[in-house]
């Protein structure tokens, strides 16, 4: 599938669009600043601290603090299950740039670079969409700040000033982490856009010579950045590429009005931001949508043209576009946070070669809605690809969350060429499905997930159980059977079996005994049919198989 607008079709389909297109007010005080990869989980602050937001839960509060006194924006990657933002680390009592794991709720806070100014150390500006890597600002003493980058491999890195005594900042970054957008101070106190690519600081300036303005926001491809017009270009809000230079996104609706860009799809295809009068409140201005074959748009008319109810509001100050391009959110001209669906997702995983890194004990949300379809049965599918971590494990997938809305399908495969299938799952639990296969250790696999006839929204689960001291020689001597079965399950061993235990997918225990010999039976005629999880431990040694009640 080719990552394009999805406006040009939006609009020349105007009743299917009216099928999918709506608008959610988030309420007063709210502020959403980003959402996932396809617009089902929405970030931003209530003021005090973070939060998230989905169709299905509403807005929860998740902790953290909000930027006053502290600085930062909430930010998340493409899957949805980490968010980026500052946090009061408790051992140090100073705001930090810190990540939300959302599978465990918790905040890991992740220091400074050595000094601190008031009440913070560091703050989060953005993640990139894989979450490997944060970005911010950090203190080197109470007067000068500089970009920062956080990520697990390399730990806090201070990308510097390059010019000497003046504050830099890191406002975003691509889905790799490896190109950086934000903002370098001149000595004379003007902010000057800044890329780094792999590290190395690029000043930006106009096509006619002058000093480019702050950018804020980056296209996943790491291709496109998008910043605020100055004087040097009549205030126009612009995006720059390293091919083209700064382009500019306008005119103003109203001549002296000045304008940012505020984001931009994985692809730079979809471009947000607005346009107010100079000063004036950002709820007194108008958001924009911009496209290479549309143009400039006002956000507020296009929603309105797709008959789209917007409560009366203008939408003044979009902040946040999904990487696919179909959700867009901000702030009204009331205050009110708000969620824009335009369309349903054009998912980005919808190829084996775009799947989306998944890894054990995580939950996620996607969409097959607007995919493509790879094959298996006659209904579009995405593709997620779960990681090797050294360790064999059994490691089970499901959907059977309360997000899932449509008649799922579930495959493993070993390769993207789908030729070879490792397991496949339909109707576990209700119409949802759920599969388990063994992991090596040192392959990745690839999921893909589809509807039976259908397609919509998912909710995904990847639970794992590590095999410990594997001995395949050992378990070669093991049989249990048969399997499926609806009354018994007979097991076997040469050695003495020590220690039996059979668990839901969804962890709850089912069965236990101790000392079961090297022969016994599982009585599972009172059992709900769908697949179970049965750890055997033998002369210290365990493993997982998976049981399967009819």
């Amino acid at each position: 599938m080719q990552r394009n607008s999805i406006f040009t079709a939006a609009l020349m389909i105007f009743g299917a669009s009216q099928l999918f297109a709506q608008y959610t007010d988030l309420g007063g005080n709210v502020t959403a600043t980003a959402t996932n990869a396809d617009g089902t989980v929405v970030v931003g602050d209530v003021g005090t601290e973070h939060f998230m937001w989905t169709a299905g839960t509403g807005i929860n509060l998740i902790g953290g603090v909000g930027p006053q006194g502290y600085g930062g924006q909430t930010d998340i990657n493409a899957v949805g299950n980490l968010i980026s933002g500052t946090r009061i680390n408790p051992q140090t009592g100073l705001g930090e740039l810190s990540v939300y794991d959302v599978n465990t709720q918790t905040w890991t806070s992740h220091g400074g670079i050595g000094g601190s100014s008031g009440s913070s150390t560091s703050s989060a500006w953005g993640m990139s969409l894989d979450g490997s890597t944060v970005v911010g600002l950090g203190w080197i003493n109470a007067g000068e700040a500089h970009a920062i980058r956080y990520d697990a491999t390399n730990g806090m890195v201070d990308l510097g000033s390059t010019v000497s005594g003046s504050s830099s900042r890191a406002n975003a970054a691509s889905d790799d982490g490896s190109v950086i957008a934000g903002w370098q101070d001149a000595t004379n106190g003007f902010r000057q856009a800044a890329v780094w690519t792999n590290g190395v600081q690029e000043l930006l300036t106009h096509n006619g010579g002058g000093l480019a303005s702050e950018v804020g926001s980056i296209s996943g491809d790491g291709v496109w950045v998008g910043g605020g017009g100055n004087s040097n270009n009549n205030y126009q809000a612009f995006k720059w590429s390293s091919a083209t230079g700064i382009l500019d996104i306008g005119p103003p609706p109203v001549n002296g009005w000045r304008g940012a860009t505020t984001d931009l799809s994985v692809d730079g295809s979809v471009i947000v931001g607005f346009y107010r009068p100079w000063p004036a409140p950002a709820t007194m201005g108008n958001g924009f949508i911009y496209t290479d074959n549309n143009g400039l748009q006002d956000l507020t008319d296009l929603a309105t043209n797709l008959g789209i109810d917007l409560q009366g509001r203008t939408l003044a100050l979009p902040l946040g576009v999904s990487a696919d391009g179909s959700t867009v959110v901000g702030i009204d001209n009331t205050g009110s946070g708000f969620v824009l669906r335009l369309a349903q997702s054009t998912a980005i995983n919808d190829l084996c070669s775009n799947a989306i890194d998944i890894d054990c004990q995580s939950t996620i949300t996607g969409s097959t809605t607007n995919a493509t379809d790879s094959g298996g049965n006659a209904s579009d599918d995405v593709f997620y690809k779960f990681l090797a971590n050294g360790e064999q494990q059994m490691v089970t997938i499901a959907t059977c969350g309360v997000n899932t809305n449509f008649d799922t399908v579930l495959r493993v495969f070993d390769d993207c060429d789908l030729s070879n299938e490792i397991a496949s799952n339909d109707d576990s639990c209700g119409l949802q499905s759920t599969l388990t296969f063994e992991s090596n250790g040192t392959s990745d696999y690839y999921v893909m997930v589809e509807g039976n006839g259908a397609t919509g929204d998912f909710e995904l689960t990847v639970d794992c159980v590590t095999l410990v001291g594997f001995n395949q020689a050992q378990w070669d001597l093991f049989t249990f059977s048969p399997n499926p079965s609806d009354q018994y399950i007979d097991l076997h061993h040469q050695l003495p079996i020590d220690h039996v235990v059979v668990h839901t997918v969804l962890g709850q225990k089912q069965f236990q005994n101790q000392d079961f010999g090297t022969q016994g039976r599982i009585d599972m005629s009172l059992w709900n049919s769908g697949v179970y999880l049965m750890t055997i431990e033998v002369g210290g040694q365990q493993r997982t198989f998976k049981l399967i009640k009819a």
